[in-house]
């Protein structure tokens, strides 16, 4: 995981063998969201967005298969 400067997320990982996203959001800081089936395409756009919140909200937020799990 990697902290970013956004005012929605407090980190963000990649796991390009399994093609999960997995971000903490500053408001839950203990609860990472998992998202499946993420291109590498995707997460380095994400990860690389001047506007990381409005990516997020935009292209991964409720469109890809989603887990939580407790920091």
């Amino acid at each position: 995981m990697q902290n970013v400067k956004s005012s929605l997320i407090k980190s963000i990982g990649y796991n390009q063998l399994t093609e999960q996203l997995s971000v903490v959001l500053l408001n839950t800081p203990n609860t990472v969201f998992n998202y499946s089936g993420v291109s590498r395409t995707t997460a380095n756009k994400f990860t690389s967005a001047e506007s990381k919140g409005q990516y997020f909200n935009k292209h991964i937020r409720g469109n890809f298969p989603t887990s939580k799990s407790v920091l």
